[in-house]
């Protein structure tokens, strides 16, 4: 079996940053392609167009919000209409379903496949999945403010939705013949939530220009590190009757986008499969996320979590928690999402993915006896689910 540190040490450190469109991005998918057919299983890549961050769109919105709030003083009717929009697009976007970002720049990218079919008749198909891209670091990947990740969101969130309801109080007082300078006055008091918008844009926007791609060791070489460590033990012993695919999926930071592709491509094939997905896993506690997603979020399969907390419990020393992250649109939320059963395996401190979007991921900072635990987890839980009638 390859250890997985070795192969976070390789792409951490030796190719290092895989920023969306760069040659480290093709570097990885090039090692992953190299280090699967070794492995002497069936290896394919598949190529797909995107554009190379999710935060962009959502930064668009941002601007049309304010710039609605700002037309407030010229047509209610007009801001009503534009801050309606942003409000529908914001909570597409945010729960994976991209529309603005259709119109930005696409580059090409790629999923790479490795699969090792069982060794009777295939009665169930699981799915490992991990990206390798790398995260541009932001202000928002600091300690402190990558905790209140989700509060900020939500209060993004709410800033929009009261910029809509001025629209229509504004429309109303109009058509009820309310004086002018009681709209006006409404339209003042209403100037924090713009001034919000605005704040958090500039935040996010500095991480979009002046952030460097990170080495990207927890995030999310060590899900890889852990997903091939274990695709090459299976296919030394393949499973009895489960079908095992692992996919490196490309444009994590583009919100998942690799595993959009994966599902659009195999649709028919993976509709009844088990997603699981593998997730800065070199830091902190092995743990099952249980919801995922920066607003309401998307609840795990609830069999994949029975299944592994069976796992976990048939072990001895094998001490794995449950726990939500709400900072990062994950392969497994973006499955979720389109009503697969999926779920991710990661760590977790206080609330968060230690080293998202952070310049300190690097390959010193990796435990590697969290990647063991993942690793055997995993194992433990396949067993599991090959065992099942």
């Amino acid at each position: 079996m390859d250890l997985p540190g070795k192969h976070v040490q390789h792409l951490s450190k030796r190719i290092g940053a895989r920023g969306a469109g760069s040659d480290g991005e093709a570097a990885a998918a090039s090692y992953i392609l190299r280090t699967l057919s070794d492995s002497d299983i069936e290896v394919n890549m598949e190529s797909f167009s995107c554009w190379k961050s999710d935060l962009t769109a959502i930064i668009l919105l941002y601007l049309l919000a304010i710039a609605s709030y700002v037309l407030f003083r010229y047509s209610y009717t007009l801001s009503l209409l534009v801050s309606a929009a942003v409000f529908l697009l914001f909570l597409v976007e945010t729960l994976s379903w991209a529309v603005v970002s259709k119109l930005l720049p696409r580059s090409n990218a790629s999923n790479v496949m490795a699969r090792v079919r069982p060794t009777d008749k295939r009665l169930r198909r699981v799915v490992l999945t991990a990206n390798y891209d790398s995260a541009r670091s932001s202000p928002l990947g600091r300690p402190l403010l990558a905790r209140a990740y989700r509060v900020l969101y939500l209060i993004s969130f709410i800033s929009i939705t009261l910029i809509v309801v001025l629209g229509v109080v504004g429309l109303l007082a109009s058509l009820t013949k309310v004086d002018s300078r009681s709209i006006y006055m409404l339209w003042l008091a209403t100037i924090p939530f713009p001034s919000y918008l605005l704040l958090f844009l500039l935040v996010m926007l500095t991480g979009e220009i002046r952030g460097d791609y990170t080495a990207g060791a927890n995030d999310n070489a060590s899900g890889l590190g852990v997903m091939l460590s274990v695709i090459s033990s299976i296919a030394d012993n393949p499973l009895e009757h489960t079908d095992v695919w692992a996919v490196a999926t490309g444009r994590g930071s583009a919100g998942g986008r690799g595993m959009v592709a994966l599902l659009h491509r195999h649709h028919r094939q993976l509709k009844d499969a088990f997603i699981i997905n593998i997730d800065h896993v070199g830091l902190g506690k092995t743990r099952i996320i249980t919801r995922e997603g920066v607003m309401l979020g998307f609840r795990c399969s609830w069999k994949l979590r029975r299944l592994a907390r069976g796992a976990a419990d048939k072990s001895k020393g094998l001490d794995v928690g449950k726990g939500k992250c709400r900072v990062k649109k994950s392969d497994a939320m973006v499955a979720r999402a389109r009503g697969y059963r999926s779920m991710t395996i990661g760590g977790l401190a206080g609330g968060t993915y230690p080293g998202w979007k952070n310049a300190d991921d690097t390959n010193d900072s990796i435990d590697r006896e969290s990647l063991d635990h993942s690793v055997r987890l995993l194992h433990l839980l396949l067993d599991e689910i090959d065992a099942l009638p």
